[in-house]
């Protein structure tokens, strides 16, 4: 994909849901020792479905490659089970938010994330929790810290914030995950430690001045003791495909300088809703695809193709176009409706 070129793969998908850079560290956390940190599941494997991995690719709300992990519960009669969810370790966590989602999607109803660390170098976070524990729930209290409503991806949120200090051991209750509306929940975090992906432009990525922003992303499962790591590998993948081909925990940078493959930014807009990126599946990375958000007009299905010019190493232009086949490469051209990206 270096100049013009014509492809058949269009990915249109909504979903949705936040992570975040890291708050200050909590206060008398010991400096990380290796990445063995975590010596629970936080659900029991033979509770979960899949483990989607990293990258995942749902426009508009994730239109660029997902900096965490969906760790999906079994599914009977078509509705996600519902599972416990413990502290993975030794944990401190130092904040709580609510969120309330409508839009008339499976997603809408309350749920609730966390933001903790087990040491010092490393920060993580669950999202889209059921319920939390009465324990935890008690030492949480009223969040009053509320933002107002945001909406991407189609879905508006409400969220409620507030700044703790709750230190757990490993094992004890959080909560559920799971249920009708939430296929159970996203599990992502960051190591200062770690050398920051090589974006090709850094500065897009989210929270990327601080030691715990996007371009520190890890995958979780790394930092199990190895008995429980090997246990959560062994259910990555997507839709029933069990991901082989490594990083097995898939990747979030699939930037290659001067191609046009990677992330592609319409405008100056933090959310994902208006982007573009030409990567690969996280469940089959042998699969190329193209994440296209808001700013791209897509004729309807199945009857099209798409038009891909790399103009400069920072400026692709993009167009979906109705036909099933790409026809004579002299006929290709574009219109008053293709779109330019810039990174």
């Amino acid at each position: 994909m270096t100049r013009l070129a014509a492809l058949v793969a269009l990915t249109w998908v909504a979903a949705g849901c936040d992570g975040g850079t890291g708050p200050d560290i909590p206060d008398g956390l010991a400096a990380c020792q290796g990445t063995a940190v975590l010596p629970v599941a936080p659900i029991d494997p033979g509770l979960l479905r899949e483990i989607s991995p990293l990258g995942n690719l749902s426009p508009p709300a994730h239109t660029l490659p997902t900096d965490h992990l969906y760790w999906n519960t079994n599914v009977v009669g078509g509705v996600s089970t519902v599972a416990n969810v413990v502290a993975p370790g030794d944990i401190a966590i130092t904040e709580v938010t609510q969120q309330t989602r409508t839009g008339g999607g499976p997603n809408d109803g309350l749920n609730y994330g966390l933001r903790f660390y087990p040491c010092a170098d490393v920060f993580m976070y669950f999202a889209h929790l059921l319920t939390l524990s009465s324990g935890l729930s008690a030492q949480v209290g009223v969040l009053t810290e509320c933002e107002p409503p945001s909406t991407t991806g189609g879905i508006t949120s409400v969220e409620c914030r507030k700044t703790v200090d709750i230190r757990l051991t490993a094992g004890t209750a959080i909560g559920t995950a799971g249920g009708p509306n939430f296929p159970g929940i996203d599990f992502g975090g960051a190591d200062r430690r770690v050398p920051q992906l090589a974006f090709v432009n850094p500065a897009r990525s989210y929270g990327n001045n601080t030691d715990f922003g996007q371009n520190r992303t890890i995958c979780p499962i790394d930092y199990f003791v190895p008995v429980v790591a090997e246990a959560l590998r062994a259910k990555l993948g997507r839709e029933g495909l069990r991901r082989t081909i490594a990083p097995v925990c898939g990747t979030i940078m699939q930037d290659v300088p001067n191609t046009a493959q990677g992330r592609w930014y319409f405008d100056n807009t933090e959310r994902d809703d208006p982007h573009l990126a030409l990567a690969h599946n996280n469940g089959d990375p042998g699969m190329g695809v193209i994440s296209s958000g808001t700013s791209i007009t897509n004729p309807p299905p199945p009857l099209r193709h798409v038009l891909i010019q790399l103009l400069t190493a920072t400026r692709v232009r993009i167009e979906g176009v109705i036909g099933a086949t790409c026809g004579d490469p002299a006929t290709w051209a574009f219109t008053a409706g293709a779109r330019e990206f810039t990174r």
